[in-house]
């Protein structure tokens, strides 16, 4: 059970989600400002910065995965025959789901939101207490966990089940305004993938999105579970889309000036994907 309810979260009791992460989510760049602006001072605790990062890390990704829910997300209403009038279920409002995934895609699936001073980052120490704490702070291992909990959601099986499905819930003259699958995984890839059109570098966590996006774009084409029943216009959309990524992927490594890096990863991104197109069945 994932929850569709965007309105229902847990550590949450606020009437609006989004609107309290439109509030809160511009404070993060000023705490982290403030965090690695704050002097060294005598007595202080040592971990005392690297624990503000990660609680920092940790409230995000609770905000990130209420966000995410507004995508293909229902309102569910207590019903009682007779006496409670209105849908048990109604779709979220549109403007709110591209808003959502606005949100998600210019700034949580951004590296440029997540930057950290050299000098900040060599100055914090082991935290010799905690077992997952126990080497150097790494801003890419926390961005990485956090953007693999919105891509989770947003390419689930349940999410776009909801997305294929919410028409069926509109009155006709609604529908053609309505959120697409579509226009979900086409945002998200472009967002993810935004190099390819730009020809700049891909910097270490945008590499890192990248192969989990296909991690997860690979187990959406797998035919033995997705070929079938409810999935199939999922898996044909997921399919049409991966072929668009390919012949983006071969035109940005014909671009001159790359880095080996970058060159590396585009040749070793267009090999899987390429394959994973082939393939009738791909195992993990």
């Amino acid at each position: 059970y994932d929850g569709f309810d965007p309105r229902t979260n847990q550590r949450d009791l606020g009437d609006d989600p989004l609107a309290y992460a439109r509030k809160r989510l511009p404070l993060r760049p000023e705490l982290w400002a403030r965090v690695q602006a704050r002097p060294a001072v005598v007595g202080d605790d040592p971990l005392r910065n690297r624990r503000s990062i990660f609680e920092s890390f940790r409230q995000l990704g609770m905000t990130a995965n209420n966000i995410s829910k507004y995508v293909g997300g229902l309102y569910a209403e207590r019903v009682v025959p007779g006496v409670t009038a209105g849908p048990a279920f109604k779709p979220v409002d549109n403007a709110q789901q591209r808003e959502a995934l606005r949100f998600i895609a210019s700034g949580l699936l951004s590296s440029d939101s997540f930057k950290f001073r050299p000098e900040f980052l060599v100055t914090q120490t082991l935290d010799y207490n905690e077992r997952d704490r126990g080497l150097p702070l790494s801003i890419p291992d926390a961005v990485a966990a956090l953007q693999g909990r919105v891509l989770d959601r947003l390419m689930s099986p349940n999410t776009a089940r909801r997305l294929i499905e919410q028409g069926a819930y509109l009155p006709e003259a609604q529908r053609k305004g309505a959120v697409s699958l579509s226009e979900v995984y086409g945002t998200l890839q472009g967002a993810i993938f935004s190099e390819l059109k730009t020809g700049a570098e891909i910097d270490r966590m945008r590499r890192s999105l990248q192969r989990e996006y296909l991690r997860r774009l690979q187990a959406q084409l797998n035919r033995a579970t997705n070929g079938a029943a409810v999935y199939a216009d999922a898996f044909s959309m997921a399919r049409w889309h991966a072929s668009q990524l390919l012949n983006e992927l071969r035109a940005a490594s014909a671009k001159p000036g790359l880095s080996v890096e970058t060159r590396a990863h585009l040749a070793e991104t267009q090999d899987m994907l390429s394959n994973m197109l082939k393939a009738s069945l791909v195992r993990s």
